[in-house]
């Protein structure tokens, strides 16, 4: 299968990467562990290897201070000299709370390692296994949030402060400058430093100069004050409440609460602190006006508006409402961040890219960056917006394979910068890789009815009705439907169960049993009608036919379940057939299977029937189901394709259709005029849509 050798890509990357007890984020820039890579890299390990996965993890934590503090870095000691700053300028030594003889950092990172956790747990095969390693390591992942609440914690609501831009993760972003700028660098002692990241890789996608003489300040300052938190706090000017590095600490909350119910633990601490830091969230950092959220600077007592995709983490957290979530998705999904179908942009970009301090190459200002996308994919298939989930889907695929397994991305033109064979770029990469294979590979457990099964006959009289009304109110209910009950490609089956429009569409449709509605006044109404019976009848099987997983569980959904219209049964693949007389290659696209795999649902009518099947290719070809990948002369596809032959006969006419929706101007020109274009079949996931 076409993504197999690209897994296997990544997993060199983090076999070069591996030192035998956790892994460099690169060997050529970055020799050490880093503190929240190994959460990521080790929920990559997990799909495959849970030895290391759980090792990553293990190493990281041996080197947790006494206070609770998980460190930035873990040094390795035969591995000095390599990069700036090193244990001989941070001195950690003079902390009493630093571990004995390993050697650290003085700050920390975003705490992913709960939330990481909980997913190695998830990804194990052998799950009481992994049990063990969960009792060791719960006890210290609490000890790491004890930490953060009672020593970043200044007014105890749970908005927990970092006190350097490194500690955010997110080293040089926009949202720092107000708050650096302050340091006149002019009027302070800065000690003497060499950087040694702008001597491998361009100097120009990495912070600046002056950027590194405040992160050096404020380190003299904690190494001054000996690390001791308290009189950090007082002297530091870098103290910010940032979105991101609360929301991740959200997710790790609500993580632990499920760890230690599996480990029969008492989770009421954590569950107090996801509550406590999630409605501080909510409440004080939200911009209903900018409709996002924004860091705020403590010592100013103000919001830093600077809009980056740390404003839109809380959905990864499950911290925003669900306004707080519809209002943050305009402004995701918008030109700023490259919204849905826009030319020529891959999403997310870091940072407003219609700013003029906008960067599409340089570090946290603007590049995209595979783990942020990776967690706001996750955080959009929470609040259900999935066709904006598998938009961030296929930009995480497409990146690494396209141009390498970069440390991060231009947003415009895809090319890979800072250092190439990034471990979390490689590991997050293999876990989405993995999620489509599985998706694929589950088997469900089939019913048959030995049978056709009619499920507009119910044996009651049906009063006669006026043709005309009939079908009207068919295509009204299903409009209503379609719109109360469906979201970016996901059906609320529950509610439609409950709803009266379901009720009366059962109405309607029984009605059809030995009625001769299928007379038209166009060509147009006839294609809308057998698109839409096509729809809502997968949408009636699945509620009367009682299906929790996928179309699957049913033995000859396609073919054994029927509607009857004027004493004929069709079924769904009947209908399939019956579409095939108008010759319009869009169709298929139309058609929605209840799969996960298939294009949201859209009312088809006589009036808006080109345009909505217009529409419905568009989305298909620019969705994960289509992957175009011209620097290697392929192009994924999805079986879906390859089950219309009858529209499809060959490659040129595969080509040609698609060419029709690509906006993006390197695959078109590739597309044009690339004559030997490798077709491969993507994995079709059967997953029930909703």
């Amino acid at each position: 299968m076409p993504l197999r050798d690209y897994i296997e890509k990544a997993k060199e990357v983090l076999d070069k990467n591996w030192m035998g007890e956790y892994t460099v984020p690169s060997v050529h820039l970055y020799p050490h562990q880093w503190n929240w890579d190994s959460g990521f890299i080790a929920i990559g390990y997990s799909r495959y290897n849970m030895e290391r996965a759980v090792r990553e993890i293990l190493h990281l934590f041996e080197a947790q201070w006494k206070n609770g503090m998980l460190p930035q870095i873990v040094f390795n000691k035969n591995a000095l000299g390599r990069y700036f700053p090193e244990p001989d300028f941070w001195r950690t030594d003079l902390s009493p709370y630093a571990p004995d003889n390993i050697l650290t950092s003085g700050i920390t990172m975003p705490p992913i390692h709960g939330y990481a956790v909980l997913k190695m747990y998830e990804n194990a095969r052998e799950k009481d296994r992994l049990i063990p390693f969960l009792k060791f390591i719960y006890p210290k992942l609490i000890k790491l949030h004890e930490y953060l609440y009672l020593e970043r914690n200044p007014d105890d609501n749970g908005l927990i402060y970092i006190r350097h831009p490194w500690e955010s993760g997110m080293d040089n972003s926009p949202m720092w400058d107000p708050v650096l700028e302050r340091i006149d660098i002019d009027k302070v002692d800065i000690p003497e430093f060499e950087r040694k990241d702008n001597k491998i890789i361009d100097p120009e996608q990495r912070p600046k100069d002056i950027d590194y003489k405040r992160y050096i300040y404020l380190v003299d300052i904690f190494r001054k004050n000996r690390y001791d938190e308290k009189r950090i706090f007082e002297e530091c000017p870098f103290i910010v409440i940032d979105p991101l590095f609360n929301s991740i600490l959200c997710a790790s909350n609500e993580a632990l609460v499920q760890i230690a119910d599996i480990i029969k633990e008492d989770y009421k601490k954590p569950e107090e602190w996801f509550l406590m830091t999630a409605r501080a969230v909510r409440d004080n950092l939200f911009s209903s006006e900018k409709k996002i959220f924004f860091a705020y600077d403590y010592v100013q007592k103000e919001l830093i508006e600077v809009e980056t995709a740390a404003g839109f983490m809380p959905l990864f957290g499950g911290i925003a409402s669900t306004q707080q979530a519809l209002k943050i998705y305009e402004h995701l999904d918008s030109l700023s961040f490259c919204r849905l179908g826009e030319k020529n942009c891959f999403a997310i970009p870091n940072y407003d890219k219609r700013k003029k301090d906008f960067s599409p190459h340089n570090y946290w200002r603007g590049p995209v960056w595979i783990n942020i996308n990776w967690m706001l994919y996750q955080g959009l298939l929470r609040y259900k917006f999935k066709q904006k989930a598998e938009h961030l889907e296929i930009t995480i695929m497409e990146l690494p394979m396209r141009f390498g397994f970069y440390e991060y991305f231009d947003s415009f033109t895809g090319k890979g910068y800072g250092t190439k064979d990034f471990s979390w770029t490689a590991a997050l990469f293999i876990d989405l890789a993995y999620d489509m294979y599985e998706k694929n590979e589950k088997r469900w457990e089939t019913r048959s009815f030995g049978r056709d099964v009619i499920l507009n006959v119910n044996g009651e009289h049906i009063p006669v009705e006026d043709i005309e009304e009939i079908k009207k109110d068919f295509f009204c209910l299903t409009g209503k439907i379609i719109d109360k009950y469906t979201r970016n490609g996901t059906v609320n089956y529950d509610a439609i169960r409950l709803s009266p429009e379901y009720k009366l569409l059962q109405n309607t449709v029984s009605k059809f049993a030995n009625k001769d509605i299928l007379r038209f006044s166009s060509k147009e109404e006839e294609m809308a009608f057998w698109i839409n019976l096509y729809n809502m009848m997968v949408i009636d099987a699945i509620i009367r036919l009682n299906i929790q997983g996928s179309v699957k569980e049913i033995e000859g959904f396609f073919t054994n379940i029927k509607y009857r219209i004027n004493g004929k049964d069709y079924s769904l693949d009947d209908i399939r057939e019956i579409l095939k007389k108008f010759k319009d290659k869009r169709v298929p696209f139309a058609l929605v299977k209840g799969t996960n795999s298939s294009p949201p649902l859209r009312l088809f009518t006589k009036r808006n029937i080109r345009s909505k099947l217009d529409s419905a290719a568009r989305d298909f070809i620019r969705s994960p189901e289509v992957i175009i990948l011209p620097e290697e002369k392929k192009v994924l596809i999805s079986e879906l394709f390859r089950w219309n032959e009858d529209y499809f006969k060959d490659k040129e006419e595969i080509i040609k259709f698609i060419k029709r929706y690509v906006k993006d101007d390197i695959k078109k020109e590739f597309l044009e005029k690339e004559d030997d274009i490798e077709i491969r079949y993507l994995l079709y996931d059967w997953t029930l849509n909703g």
